[in-house]
């Protein structure tokens, strides 16, 4: 048979109209399962709050029960049915490992997995206590590890083609805050980040979509309550404290404009996009502002 490039032409141009989903089926998650880690506050509670208006059956976990239960009935409250917490420490792998299991049990699938718990703080090289780093660590990057091990397993063995979105952070290209302090999340965050490109490599082969969504700083309770490192001196955290209140934004991103983002990688609008990270800090890494504030507080000049 002669090759005929205008018949063949026309057949691709024919398979734009047969082989394209519905608008609805790209933009939706109807039918699917998710479990948002830190879904108890914040971007987490903003990201799952989004996943339930797509349709989705949410999971939320956190480490503390009273956040939890208090988030769940907040969300029955207004109108979403289909979600319930699941207490989880990141630190704990039988515990992640459980959590998947309620989920399954519970909803009858894993299809999504977003993991937005973290732990922050604030202190100079020179003044952070190892433990801090090794926590912060355990939480933001092993947390993720284990997450990601549990519920890709579980896609594998079910032949499920899901989506995983590692939640990490702007900080890992850009160093904040103005003088520092931030070595232990930057580190946990860049983790993210690269652990992202490995595991989206190893899971492409079952049709699982793995990427990283990296915001800069929100508005969010956690936000407004993390400070320095607790067991540094009170002088340690007065100095580092006055060095926070430095820098100053022309806006600070709501988390639900993160959320949004998270929200469209787990849809299959996100089909042809895996290992990557989406910067979502409204171009605060890029120094792309509306107006540049006046920063009146520097160090003394010698």
């Amino acid at each position: 048979m002669n090759y005929d490039p205008k018949a063949m032409a026309a057949a691709i141009m024919k398979s734009y109209i047969t082989d394209t989903p519905s608008l609805e089926e790209m933009i939706y998650v109807k039918g699917k399962t998710a479990i948002v880690t830190g879904g108890t506050s914040g971007l987490g509670f903003c990201t799952a709050q989004r996943l339930l208006q797509g349709g989705a059956k949410v999971v939320i976990s956190g480490s503390t029960e009273e956040k939890g239960r208090a988030a769940e009935a907040l969300l029955k409250e207004a109108g979403f049915q289909n979600v319930a917490f699941c207490r989880a420490d990141l630190r704990s792998e039988a515990e992640v490992e459980a959590m998947v299991k309620f989920t399954a049990d519970t909803y009858g699938s894993v299809d999504i997995l977003v993991t937005s718990g973290g732990s922050w703080s604030f202190a100079h090289i020179y003044d952070l206590p190892e433990e801090e780093f090794m926590k912060t660590l355990d939480i933001n990057l092993t947390g993720a590890y284990r997450c990601a091990k549990h519920v890709s397993r579980y896609m594998v063995d079910h032949k499920i083609q899901g989506k995983i979105v590692l939640v990490s952070s702007n900080v890992a290209y850009q160093p904040q805050p103005v003088f520092g302090g931030y070595a232990h999340y930057a580190a946990s965050k860049g983790g993210v980040i690269a652990m992202t490109i490995e595991i989206a490599k190893e899971l492409k082969r079952y049709g699982i979509m793995v990427n990283s969504v990296a915001p800069g700083g929100m508005k969010t309770p956690g936000g407004l309550t993390n400070g320095p490192v607790r067991s540094l001196s009170p002088e340690k955290q007065m100095e580092i404290g006055k060095e926070l209140t430095v820098e100053k934004l022309d806006s600070v991103p709501t988390a639900d404009s993160v959320a949004m983002v998270i929200y469209g990688m787990c849809t299959r609008m996100a089909d042809g996009v895996t290992g990557e990270c989406i910067v979502a800090d409204s171009g605060m890494m890029r120094n792309i502002i509306s107006y540049q504030p006046a920063i009146e507080q520097y160090p003394p000049a010698e």
